[in-house]
């Protein structure tokens, strides 16, 4: 089967599962009382320079826990019907199927973005300017990327335990925390710094941040050209892992079942 057609398939099934449930994007919809927690938190430490980190924080936090959520529940709801195994044994591979739905719930996540924009404007008066436009656009872009090659390798993990939402539940916040979310890893410890480089997010980030507020910007070439980077080979590593896991299952006839 041609990988187009695999990967439209299973973006419209996953489209036409979001307009029933529209609840599954309960992270965008929290967005507004995040933002109002950050922003209030600044505001009433005197930091009204870190605007920016309030805004974006709640929308990079949505697209990371959307494509976790939705790369864990695939697994784990086609394992409740029975019809892993029938997926393991079709000529469709699983993750052109996991690229096709964890794509459409990142690009329905953007909607984060303006919602979390649209809340600090209407109750802080904080002006939703970007300083470099063209560079903010090219790295939210990366980083959504970035974030389906991450759920793709992740759904390695979920294909092979049988409770992927312990994966999931324990796998949010060390990102968020790793990945400089809210605060910049130049923060953090040496230590964490150094694991921090490893996250796509730490970088992707910085680089928002540096292009909506126009500091920090020097060398954003480069550092876009991590993000992609650090999604290729996420990306590969994941398909080489799946494609394992799928010709074991297929010569065992188990999933999940260790």
């Amino acid at each position: 089967m041609r990988a187009s057609h695999v990967i439209g398939a299973a973006a419209l099934l996953e489209g036409r599962m979001l307009r029933r449930s529209p609840a599954e994007l309960f992270a965008v919809w929290l967005v507004p009382l995040q933002t109002l927690g950050y922003l209030a938190i600044f505001r009433f430490s005197g930091r009204a320079d870190l605007d920016a980190y309030a805004v974006l924080a709640p929308a990079i936090i949505a697209l990371w826990a959307l494509a976790l959520l939705r790369s864990g529940e695939v697994i784990a709801n086609e394992r409740d019907n029975q019809s892993l195994e029938a997926i393991a044994a079709a000529p469709a591979r699983l993750e052109l199927v996991m690229v096709g739905r964890v794509a459409v719930i990142t690009l329905a996540s953007w909607a984060a973005l303006p919602l979390s924009a649209f809340t600090g404007w209407v109750f802080f008066g904080v002006v939703p300017v970007v300083a470099d436009p063209a560079v903010f656009v090219l790295t939210y872009v990366a980083m959504s990327l970035a974030t389906v090659a991450t759920a793709l390798l992740f759904a390695v993990f979920f294909v092979n335990s049988r409770s992927p939402r312990i994966f999931q539940n324990s796998l949010s916040y060390p990102f968020y925390v790793l990945g400089g979310v809210l605060v910049p890893i130049a923060l953090y410890p040496e230590w964490v710094q150094v694991l921090s480089r490893g996250v796509y997010l730490s970088w992707s980030a910085d680089l928002l941040r540096a292009s909506a507020t126009g500091i920090g910007l020097q060398g954003w070439p480069w550092r876009l050209a991590v993000v992609l980077g650090l999604a290729a080979v996420t990306f590969a590593v994941a398909r080489v892992l799946l494609g394992l896991t799928m010709r074991n299952a297929r010569r065992e006839g188990k999933l999940g079942l260790t």
